[in-house]
């Protein structure tokens, strides 16, 4: 007698559940149906958006090509840094007010550097006015739904939800003060309410103002689901929330991205303390030393932020609660890592859980937008 199919192998036409974990190096993509097993799901991991259009944007400075960068705000870090390379190559870039807050959002500081930064109308006398070979329009934005749905009707997959998750890294828009302080504000008023970290997350109406790139991602996300429920969070709370067990309240749950380091104290499953820099300041050493002294209560936001960081915050009287005698080498709760980056804490002598849920540490941040869904929605998670 042949084996018996796994669940779910053969149901490729079913409606399903689809989450996207739009991260600094991959944007991380699941798509989940009914009594279908965790290991038969269909499941991309692929460049980001942010890699993708950099790489365009390298490609039309090798040409000598004008670059015409237009879309909704998306993450920058390596598009920035792609952007400032073709300028300083002297190749013209012009990019739409939207686009160019992918960069800062001050526009001041993008036309300091050479870019000119025009409505679609201009944008479109660029493309007209030039040589078909003189200029590349490159496409900003965190989701490209017809990319996506393109491929996977490429992979036998029908593009169909019955849900839509998402979740970016947004800094928040704050013009002339620190995005920095912004974000983090956020981990603060969370920790400040005792909520849970599945109550990190927005239905579409309620993604805050400042958190433009969220909202920008959250309507394509939208333009994908149709009537179909749409949640939206970021990359840290989804990752934290996919490595977190269930039935586990109690736990130290780092996430080491490819651009943000998230830590998180969860105390009766509510956020107790957070610690959140950017990896690329961070070693092994450094990491585990830091910690130690947020765990004990001797970290101060300051501190992180004179490091290019964003913050450090525990709740009144937790400080030293979580150590036992030999500090962060004997916590009383879990400490459950994961991330791209985890390998920072692998050397180091922690007491750490390398947590790969469903076996596929790169699909953590979908997890949590799934369980995030199941939260919020019943029976679609």
């Amino acid at each position: 007698m042949s084996p018996r199919p796994p669940t779910g192998a053969d149901d490729a036409t079913t409606a399903g559940v689809l989450a996207v974990d739009v991260g600094t190096g991959t944007s991380d993509i699941l798509v989940t149906r009914p009594g279908q097993s965790m290991e038969n799901a269909v499941k991309l991991v692929v460049p980001s958006p942010t890699q993708v259009a950099a790489a365009r944007i390298a490609a039309a400075t090798a040409c000598g090509q004008t670059v015409v960068f237009r879309g909704p705000v998306m993450g920058g870090g390596p598009v920035t840094t792609a952007m400032k390379a073709h300028l300083a190559a002297g190749h013209p870039f012009v990019a739409t007010a939207s686009a160019a807050s992918s960069f800062t959002d001050d526009l001041d500081r993008v036309r300091a550097l050479g870019a000119r930064v025009v409505g679609d109308d201009a944008a479109d006398a660029v493309l007209r006015r030039l040589p078909a070979d003189a200029a590349v329009e490159v496409a900003s934005g965190d989701l490209d739904a017809a990319a996506l749905t393109g491929a996977l009707r490429l992979l036998g997959v029908e593009p169909a939800f019955t849900a839509v998750a998402i979740a970016v890294q947004d800094h928040g828009y704050a013009p002339g003060s620190s995005n920095r302080v912004l974000r983090f504000s956020f981990w603060e008023r969370a920790l400040t309410e005792g909520r849970r970290i599945g109550e990190l997350f927005y239905a579409p109406a309620d993604v805050p103002p400042a958190f433009t790139r969220l909202r920008a991602a959250t309507a394509a996300a939208k333009g994908l689901a149709g009537d179909a429920p749409v949640l939206a969070g970021d990359t840290g709370p989804a990752a934290l929330y996919g490595a977190l067990p269930a039935g586990v309240d109690d736990a130290v749950v780092v996430n080491v991205g490819n651009g943000h380091t998230v830590c998180l104290l969860a105390l009766e499953g509510r956020v107790a303390g957070v610690f959140e820099h950017h990896t690329r300041c961070l070693d092994g050493g450094g990491l585990e030393m830091q910690l130690r002294r947020w765990l004990a209560g001797d970290l101060e936001s300051e501190e992180v932020r004179e490091d290019h960081g964003h913050g450090a915050v525990l709740a009144p009287g937790v400080g030293g609660t979580v150590l036992g005698p030999a500090g962060v080498h004997d916590l009383r709760v879990p400490l459950i890592v994961t991330g791209p980056r985890r390998e920072l804490l692998a050397g180091t002598s922690l007491p750490a859980d390398f947590a790969a849920p469903h076996g596929d540490m790169m699909l953590t941040g979908c997890f949590g937008l799934l369980r995030a869904l199941g939260d919020r929605y019943e029976g679609l998670a």
